[in-house]
This record gives C-alpha cells, sequence and structure tokens, in this order.
C-alpha cells in the first residue's frame, strides 16, 4: 500500500508541473507507475552490452547491481559488488557510488564511492574492474573535505583528458543538509588525483547527476528541497557551457510531495531512444525505511527558440528554425491560431535539439500563432503566441508620374491596401504647403485607382515643378513624386 500511495502521489505532482512548462527550453519527465527494484538506493547507470547496468547501494554497508534490456524491467545480480570490508578506512558505511567507463581500456571501469570510517570522516575512495561485476580497490585518498559531508557522486568525462566528478558536499564543514552544495573536482591522469575546483552550484542541493546535452552543454539535474523544508521534494536542472559556470533553469523538471516521501538517489542518462533522457531516483515515504527506485522519461518536446517571429503573409518558402529538447525522428512543425491550423512545409531535424525547414503563408490568415514541435509518436510541445503573419504593407502605385495639364495629362495613382480602413492622400509643394487632399475616408482592402490633373481643388492648374503625394492608411506611409510641366 506504501508504494502505491507513492507512485500515485509523485505522479500526480509531475503531471501538475508537466503542464507548466518553464519558458526555456528543459525538459519535464513524466513519471512511471512501475516499481524498478526496492530496498535499495540507485546510484549509477551504465551502458554495457547485453542492455544497462545499474549499480546501488544495499543499506550502508553493500553496492549490489541489477541489469536490464529496456530501462524499465530490471533484475539484480547475484553477489556484492563492493563491500566496507576492504580497508580501515571504509568499514563503516559506503554511502554514495559513481561508475564511469575508464579512461584507459585495461581498467575497464572506475568506480568513485563515498567511504565513512569509524570516526565519521568522510572520504572519497575509487575502485576498478575489467568486467563491471569484480572490483578492485585502488590505493589511496581520492577526495576529502576537511572532514565534513561529502554525498552524491557524479563522474563526467568532460573531454579525453579531462574528467570532472561532480559531487555534493556541505561548504562550512557543519554537516548540516542546508549547506549541502554541488563541488567539482578534475583530474587529468584518468581520474585518480583529483583536483577541487570549489562550487559549482551555490543553490542547496542534496544530490546530482550531470549529462551532456546535444551541442556539447553540461547540464546538472539536482534534488533540492522546496522552501522552509529539508525534504529533498523537487528536481532541479542548470546548464553550462563551461562546465563550471552554472546557470539555474527555470521551472522544476519533477517534483513529488514533501509530505508523503523524499527523493534520494538521482541518476539521469540517455533513454534507449536516444532523443529523450531517462531520470531514475529513489523515494522513501516518510516514517518509514522502504526505500523505491522508480524512473520517468522525457515524453514532451520542448521548444526553446523559434526564428522568424514574424513574416508577411503570401510567401511561398520563409525558412524557419526552431531549437529546443526531445525531438524525435521524422517530427512535424505546426501552427495553431484558434480553430485554424497549418503544418510547415518540409521539417528537418539536425538532431534531438535542432529542427529547420520552410513553411508557406500563402492563403494563411494573418494573426499571432502557437507553434509545435510534433514527434512521431503525436507527442507535442508548444510555444504560445510566438509567430505573427503579418498582412504586407500597403502600396501606392503612379501611373504617369509627369503630366502636363494644359495638353490633359493627368495622373492614374493606384492605391492597394491588405485590410479596410481609414486611408489619407495628400498633395504637397517640396516645401510642405497643401496642394490639394485626393481621398479621405474609408477604403476596403484591395485596390482603388484615382487621378489627379495637376490642378487645385478650385480647378487652377498648378506651378510646374515637383508634387509630393503623402498616402496614409492601414500598414500604408509613403511618399511618392509627381513632376508637374505646364
Amino acid at each position: 500500500m506504501i508504494y502505491k500511495t507513492l507512485r500515485l502521489a509523485l505522479w500526480g505532482a509531475a503531471a501538475a508541473v508537466a503542464l507548466a512548462r518553464p519558458a526555456a527550453a528543459a525538459p519535464t519527465f513524466t513519471p512511471s507507475r512501475a516499481v524498478a527494484l526496492s530496498s535499495a538506493s540507485v546510484q549509477a547507470v551504465v551502458p554495457i552490452p547485453t542492455g544497462f547496468r545499474m549499480y546501488l547501494t544495499s543499506g550502508p554497508y553493500h553496492v549490489v547491481s541489477a541489469t536490464s534490456t529496456d530501462h524499465s524491467t530490471w533484475s539484480f545480480e547475484a553477489g556484492i559488488r563492493l563491500s566496507t570490508g576492504l580497508s580501515t578506512l571504509d568499514t563503516s558505511s559506503i554511502t554514495a557510488v559513481g561508475v564511469i567507463k575508464a579512461t584507459d581500456p585495461t581498467d575497464g571501469w572506475l568506480m568513485y564511492y563515498v567511504a565513512v570510517d569509524t570516526h565519521g570522516v568522510y572520504r572519497v575512495l575509487s575502485a576498478t574492474s575489467t568486467d563491471g561485476l569484480s572490483w578492485g580497490k585502488q590505493a589511496g585518498v581520492r577526495l576529502t573535505n576537511g572532514g565534513g559531508f561529502i554525498g552524491s557522486l557524479s563522474p563526467f568525462q568532460t573531454s579525453e583528458a579531462l574528467l570532472r566528478l561532480y559531487y555534493v558536499a556541505d561548504q562550512d564543514g557543519l554537516g548540516l543538509s542546508t549547506g549541502y552544495r554541488v563541488h567539482s573536482a578534475s583530474s587529468v591522469n584518468g581520474g585518480v588525483a583529483l583536483s577541487t575546483e570549489g562550487v559549482a552550484l551555490t543553490v542547496n542541493a542534496y544530490a546530482v547527476s550531470a549529462t551532456t546535452i546535444t551541442g556539447g552543454k553540461t547540464r546538472l539535474y539536482y534534488t533540492a528541497p522546496l522552501l522552509g523544508s529539508t525534504t529533498a521534494s523537487q528536481i532541479l536542472s542548470a546548464t553550462a557551457s563551461d562546465g563550471l559556470s552554472f546557470i539555474a533553469e527555470s521551472g522544476v523538471r519533477l517534483s513529488t510531495d514533501a509530505a508523503a516521501s523524499a527523493l534520494l538517489g538521482l541518476v539521469v542518462v540517455r533513454a534507449t531512444e536516444p532523443w529523450r533522457w531517462r531520470l531514475f531516483s529513489d523515494y522513501t515515504v516518510n516514517g518509514t525505511t522502504q526505500s523505491i527506485v522508480s524512473h520517468a522519461l522525457t515524453v514532451v518536446p520542448v521548444i526553446d527558440t523559434f526564428t522568424p517571429r514574424r513574416t508577411q503573409q503570401g510567401q511561398a518558402a520563409v525558412s524557419y528554425a526552431m531549437t529546443g529538447e526531445v525531438f524525435s525522428p521524422a517530427p512535424s512543425v505546426g501552427f495553431i491560431l484558434s480553430l485554424t491550423t497549418f503544418n510547415a512545409t518540409t521539417a528537418i531535424r539536425a538532431d534531438d535539439t535542432a529542427i529547420s525547414g520552410t513553411l508557406s503563408t500563402l492563403n494563411r490568415s494573418a494573426g499571432l500563432y502557437d507553434v509545435a514541435a510534433v514527434n512521431a509518436d503525436g507527442q507535442s510541445g508548444r510555444l504560445d503566441n510566438f509567430f505573427e503573419i503579418e498582412l504586407p504593407p500597403g502600396q501606392v502605385t503612379i501611373l504617369d508620374n509627369l503630366i502636363r495639364p494644359l495638353r490633359g495629362g493627368v495622373s492614374t495613382i493606384t492605391v492597394e491596401i491588405f485590410e479596410p480602413g481609414e486611408v489619407t492622400l495628400r498633395l504637397y509643394t517640396v516645401e510642405g504647403g497643401l496642394v490639394a487632399t485626393l481621398f479621405q475616408g474609408p477604403m476596403p482592402a484591395g485596390q482603388t485607382a484615382l487621378t489627379w490633373n495637376g490642378r487645385t481643388p478650385a480647378g487652377s492648374v498648378v506651378a510646374s515643378g515637383v508634387y509630393l503625394l503623402s498616402a496614409r492608411g492601414p500598414k500604408l506611409n509613403t511618399v511618392e513624386k509627381i513632376v508637374v510641366i505646364k
């Protein structure tokens, strides 16, 4: 019954979050109703030839593992991957684990783990494995925090030469959760020697998972409490181009009810469909020690930018570009204005973050449209009131703009506007003197023809020279020249 209550609480909260998508592109996660594993805390998920392997802590003493072919159904593997009996440094407990492919192919895998000794001192140690199952401890200590707390490890291969470890540590050495921040350390020798780099995220965070967005940015997902709470009940994110200077993204990636459960471990990896992300976390219902490993998926595409913001009606091929995330192969791009919808002519997906193509505004209504990215499975995301189709500007065409009034010469003036409205046409001398008002009043959309015979309203022929025709109306603001020769 506890499991069911937690799943439903998480589902309802996350569904509400998904409806209130943040303005910037950052995917939200839709949780699964299925429990992946129980009685363990998720620490790392890595690919293996047969699918995927998850590393978990089983209580404070052991690291165990489970495998899956689809990220959804998991089975524990026999045996213990790592235990507290390897040295006097970690005889008390193992509280956090991070696993990454080793830079040295002969090592296979590299595991960092937080070991707490019998005096309560936190240290980051490491072990290696060629098969991911049998692990051997490496000599020495990788990282300390001056006696303070360390937890939630996320190793991250920044480049072929640089490995970075993101981890949670208290910044004041007091061990209080209010002081937990995400820190980073880096290594240029395969992860053996780590140099601390300081605080990567200045916000309160309990667990962290590092990912690479297509295009090279680093995104950190982290669990955090609500204001005034000490229970991590929401997952937020931040991005950085250099892996160090992170900018928080708006909105919440996933949340649960702080009164019902707490988010503990956190791992985010590419899903089996690589344009999506899979999030693993474990939850402990308040008042119990039961931990449940569950997972969630980015289902809905999100749009960050769309260009152009506006274009004119009547264009056969307008080029556009869209950026965002969770774009599937073979997407479509649509435009919605009330009950009117149309699709882009082409939608070319460069990768899971970029779509480009052409659209036509021929015979399309003017107005401010929502822009939608629709994945092949029908899941769609929108930017509301983002793309405007404008009416073309009005224009004035003059036939015979050089006239001889005494010989019967006449200028024919054609005014073309694309929406009805008040139009005024006045003739001025180059010095600004008003000569005549040719038209003032409502004019229908389309073309309206007028004439001027080179005379004033009283019938007198104007002097030879240049005259300026001013036309004002709906999207019409132009001045044209007429030359009169007696």
